[in-house]
């Protein structure tokens, strides 16, 4: 039986000869004597490539950053409540809180039903330090809380006091006002409605009745006293808008039932009493009564 035929290696002649087919069939150059294991043209195609990655996905990342900070920064949404202008509310210059066949005591009572007992919240320290918010009055019944007064609430009560004032005034009434009270609402006002600088034109065909049936475009009231309602920052806050709180405390023992703050709230006025949020405070700052 003839032996298996011995191993011969393959000559550097036979060798070269096979590169050209070699070459041929991958469309790639191959140097026997280079000690590259990618050849110099699929490096550049890779690096294309990866090049091209890269900078398809910054565009994604700056594409998507700034749909973010558009929604953030949006003029018509806002940071704090997530609210938006998607409410349209048409303005009359006549309502049931001014009509001149209106009584007086249903135009008192319309304007008196007004809840502005949302104005206060409390907001947590993680929210606030979020949205670089000046530091506040700490929340007595959580220290990881803050007391903050929402704007929109705090303005629609000064209009009440002002208001009240003027009606009790002109009818001679003796309740007393806290002048300096209603100067820092009627500035307050002046500065809100020229930050707003509302600029919607409106027709006048009637004499005091500008605008009358117009539509405007509106935050929803309702979705705003809902979200200062929230349970976890419900400040438990009550208090007259007609009238000097001296201990102020008492504002805040209002917790509702759903509200997380209830049991520390009631063990505390159960432990030192309560006391009357409106009585006459000897060692109180001097007000000038109107």
């Amino acid at each position: 039986m003839e032996g298996s035929p011995a191993y011969q290696p393959v000559c550097r002649d036979e060798e070269g000869d096979g590169l050209p087919e070699l070459e041929a069939k991958e469309s790639i150059s191959w140097d026997s004597n280079s000690t590259e294991i990618i050849p110099t043209n699929t490096r550049s195609f890779v690096a294309y490539l990866s090049l091209l990655l890269l900078s398809l996905s910054a565009n994604i990342l700056l594409v998507m950053d700034n749909a973010r900070l558009r929604i953030l920064h949006s003029p018509t949404k806002s940071e704090y409540s997530g609210l938006t202008l998607n409410t349209n509310v048409p303005y009359h210059a006549m309502t049931r809180y001014w009509h001149p066949n209106a009584s007086d005591s249903d135009m008192e009572a319309a304007w008196d039903a007004i809840d502005t007992n949302a104005m206060a919240v409390a907001l947590d320290d993680k929210f606030v330090e979020r949205l670089s918010l000046p530091p506040s009055t700490p929340f007595p019944w959580d220290t990881e809380r803050s007391v903050y007064y929402v704007r929109g609430i705090h303005d629609l009560h000064c209009l009440k006091l002002v208001r009240k004032a003027i009606v009790s005034k002109h009818k001679g009434s003796e309740q007393p006002f806290n002048l300096l009270h209603i100067y820092h609402c009627l500035d307050m006002l002046r500065q809100d409605i020229m930050c707003a600088a509302d600029d919607t034109p409106m027709p006048a065909p009637l004499s005091h009745q500008a605008g009358d049936g117009q539509d405007r475009r509106c935050r929803d009231w309702n979705e705003l006293i809902a979200w200062a309602r929230r349970p976890d920052q419900h400040a438990c806050y009550e208090f007259d808008d007609y009238r000097e709180a001296t201990n102020t405390l008492e504002n805040f023992a209002f917790c509702p039932p759903s509200s997380p703050y209830r049991d520390v709230q009631r063990a505390y006025f159960e432990y030192h009493g309560h006391k009357d949020p409106y009585e006459y405070n000897e060692n109180a700052e001097d007000v000038i009564v109107f």
